[in-house]
């Protein structure tokens, strides 16, 4: 074990003196585990508590697209900026400025379409009210 890992181990070793402490505070308590149980449970809580880094996995996405690109032969990253490290900002611009452009046509041509407000006239029509038909029950 190095240096640096011993009081990494050490910190993780007083988290769980703590957290064990905390619990027995509240009145509860964990269930006798036998000395086998105990390491491989102190082992899984160091694994989850020990940070992870960065340098430990290795970035291989460019080199998988670079290889897909060559099996390919560019069929699917023949463009280049899909590849490339940074965003493609002067695309996004096109794009944005070119919807914008479209928006703005359909709006000039629907806009004529939906026509004028018409007054509509408010006076109710004339009613004719019929007779009630013969009742032969009646007569």
């Amino acid at each position: 074990m190095s240096d640096s890992e011993q009081p990494k181990d050490e910190a993780v070793e007083q988290e769980l003196a703590d957290a064990m402490q905390e619990l027995e505070a509240e009145g509860l308590s964990l269930p006798e585990l036998s000395e086998d149980e105990e390491n491989e449970l102190r082992s899984l809580i160091r694994g989850a508590l020990s940070e992870k880094r960065d340098e430990d996995a290795p970035d291989v996405l460019a080199g998988v697209q670079k290889k897909l690109r060559e099996r390919s032969g560019g069929k699917f990253y023949r463009d280049g900026w899909s590849t490339s490290q940074e965003a493609p900002i002067a695309t996004y611009l096109v794009t944005s400025a070119l919807m914008l452009v479209v928006l703005l046509v359909v709006y000039a041509v629907l806009g004529p379409l939906s026509g004028e407000a018409v007054k509509v006239d408010m006076e109710p029509a004339p009613v004719k009210v019929l007779p009630s038909p013969p009742n032969p029950a009646h007569s």
